[in-house]
C-alpha cells in the first residue's frame, strides 16, 4: 500500500509541475538580429544613420577658420573673373569644326533612344546635322551673355538621345546631348548660327554647345567693362527671384553689383534687337553675398545644404545637377571656378594619388591630409567633397546616381541613390550585391585640396 501511495504521490507531483509549467510564460527565445540590408531604392545604412545636414560635420573649433589665407583672396578672385569672362577675350573659336561635328557623326551611326524608350529614327541626327550648316562654320563670332537659365546641347535640339535604357546606368537622366547647364549672366562667345537662326553654337568657360537664340543677348564694350570692373555678387540660395527681370537664379550664378549692397545686382536682359542691357534688381536679403565669400567650414556647409537631397540631373538636365556641377556651383561663391567635369576638376590643383593604396590606408591619408570642406576626392566618373569624420571614416558630400552592383551571375547593375547625400566611402557595404567589392572606397584614385595655398 505504501508503495502504491508513494507512487501516487509522485505521479500527483509530476502532474502539478506539468500543469504549472503549462501556465507559466515560456522562456523567450534568443533572437539574432537580421543583417542590416537596404530597404528599397537608394536606402542604405549610411543614409539611415548619418545626418543629412552638413552642419553636423562642422567642428566647433574650426567652424569659422578661413580655409584660404586672406592675402590670397584678391589673387584668387582675379583668377575667377578672368576665367569666367575668358570667352569675351577670344577672337576666334576655341573648338574646331571636327570637334563640333563629332557628335553628329557619332549619333548618325547610332541614333539611340528618345523619350519613353522609343528608338530615334535614322534621320534624327542627320536632319540636325543639315540644319546646323557646319560647312559654313564658324559663320558668326560675337560676344554674348546668357539672359536666363539655359543649357549647352550637343546638337541644336531639346530632344534627348539616350543609350539603351535596358542597360544599367543608361536611360533617363543620361541624355548624351546635354553638355551643361548655364546660369543667367554667363559670358559666352557665339561662334555659329543654325540655318534657320533659331540656335546658336556658343562657348563658355566650361564647354561649348548649342542653345536657343532667345536665351542669349549680344554685348558691347560698355557692358563688358561693367562686368570687368564692378564687384561681383554670388547667389548662395536656390530659387532666388530677381524682380523686374523675369529671372530666377540659383547657387552658382554670379552678377555684377549695382552698388555697395550685395542684394542689389545688375541683370542682363535681351532687348527686341537681340542686344543685352543691364537692369537693376534687388534679391531678397541674404540670398547673395559679395565675392569672395569667406571660405570657412561653416559657410561651405551653409551653401552645400542648399543642395542636400536634390535629385540628380546629368549635365544639368531639367535644371538639376550632376556630381561635378554640384561641386562647381558649391565653390563659386568662394571665388573658385572649377572646370565642368570630374576628371578636369581632379586636375585643378596638386593631386595626391590614392589609387595604389588599400582601403584602410586611403581612409587614413584622407583623414590625416584632407581639409574638411576644402578637399575633392576623385574616382573615374565621380567627384566628392570630403567634409570630415564619421565614426573613424571619412564623410563625403556628393551628388550620386548610384552604386555598382552584381547579382549571383555577376551581371552588372545599379543601386540607385539619385540625389545629393552625405555618406562614407563604404556606403552600401552591407548590401550583398554591392560590397565590399563595389564600394566607393575601392574606386577612389586621388585627392585634391582646392583650399591649398
Amino acid at each position: 500500500m505504501r508503495d502504491f501511495l508513494s507512487v501516487s504521490r509522485r505521479l500527483l507531483l509530476v502532474c502539478i509541475l506539468c500543469f504549472a509549467a503549462g501556465c507559466a510564460k515560456p522562456t523567450p527565445p534568443v533572437i539574432t538580429p537580421p543583417p542590416v540590408s537596404h530597404r528599397g531604392p537608394g536606402e542604405i545604412e549610411d543614409l539611415r544613420v548619418m545626418p543629412q545636414d552638413l552642419n553636423a560635420y562642422v567642428r566647433g573649433d574650426t567652424a569659422n577658420r578661413p580655409l584660404i589665407p586672406k592675402e590670397q583672396l584678391g589673387v584668387r578672385m582675379e583668377d575667377f573673373r578672368r576665367t569666367w569672362m575668358a570667352p569675351w577675350s577670344q577672337t576666334r573659336p576655341a573648338y574646331t569644326r571636327r570637334q563640333v561635328e563629332e557628335i553628329f557623326v557619332r549619333f548618325e551611326k547610332s541614333p539611340g533612344f528618345g523619350t519613353g524608350g522609343q528608338r530615334n529614327g535614322p534621320e534624327f541626327a542627320g536632319s540636325l546635322h543639315a540644319e546646323a550648316n557646319l560647312r559654313a562654320y564658324p559663320n558668326s563670332v560675337r560676344r554674348a551673355v546668357t539672359v536666363k537659365n539655359t543649357s549647352l546641347r550637343g546638337m541644336p535640339t531639346t530632344r534627348p538621345r539616350f543609350s539603351d535604357p535596358s542597360l544599367p546606368g543608361e536611360g533617363y537622366p543620361f541624355d548624351y546631348l546635354q553638355h551643361t547647364a548655364l546660369p543667367p549672366a554667363t559670358p559666352v562667345l557665339v561662334t555659329h548660327v543654325s540655318r534657320d537662326g533659331g540656335w546658336y553654337l556658343a562657348e563658355s568657360a566650361l564647354t561649348f554647345g548649342w542653345l536657343p537664340a532667345t536665351d542669349v543677348a549680344f554685348v558691347d564694350d560698355s557692358l563688358i567693362g561693367t562686368f570687368a570692373s564692378a564687384r561681383l555678387a554670388a547667389v548662395i540660395k536656390e530659387q532666388v527671384a530677381l524682380p523686374g527681370t523675369g529671372v530666377t537664379a540659383h547657387v552658382g550664378a554670379v552678377f555684377p553689383m549695382s552698388g555697395a549692397a550685395a542684394q542689389d545686382v545688375l541683370v542682363p536682359v535681351r532687348d527686341t534687337s537681340g542686344q543685352a542691357r543691364l537692369v537693376r534688381s534687388s534679391a531678397e536679403p541674404g540670398a547673395t553675398v559679395p565675392m569672395p565669400m569667406p571660405m570657412t567650414p561653416r559657410n561651405v556647409a551653409a551653401v552645400g545644404n542648399q543642395f542636400m537631397g536634390q535629385p540628380y540631373g546629368w549635365g544639368g538636365l531639367d535644371g538639376r545637377r550632376d556630381c561635378s556641377a554640384m561641386t562647381h556651383d558649391l565653390f563659386v561663391p568662394f571665388g573658385i571656378y572649377l572646370p565642368r567635369n570630374s576628371g578636369s576638376q581632379a586636375s585643378a590643383g596638386g593631386a595626391i594619388p590614392l589609387g595604389d593604396m588599400g582601403g584602410a590606408q586611403k581612409e587614413s591619408v584622407i583623414l590625416s591630409q584632407g581639409v574638411p570642406f576644402g578637399t575633392l576626392l576623385w574616382m573615374k566618373g565621380h567627384i566628392l567633397v570630403y567634409v570630415g569624420e564619421w565614426k573613424g571614416h571619412p564623410a563625403v558630400f556628393h551628388d550620386m546616381w548610384g552604386l555598382h552592383t552584381a547579382n549571383g551571375t555577376g551581371r552588372d547593375g545599379r543601386l540607385v541613390i539619385g540625389r545629393v547625400v552625405v555618406t562614407t566611402l563604404r556606403a552600401g557595404e552591407e548590401v550583398p550585391a554591392v560590397g565590399p567589392s563595389h564600394i566607393l572606397l575601392n574606386r577612389v584614385r586621388s585627392m585634391v585640396i582646392v583650399a591649398r595655398p
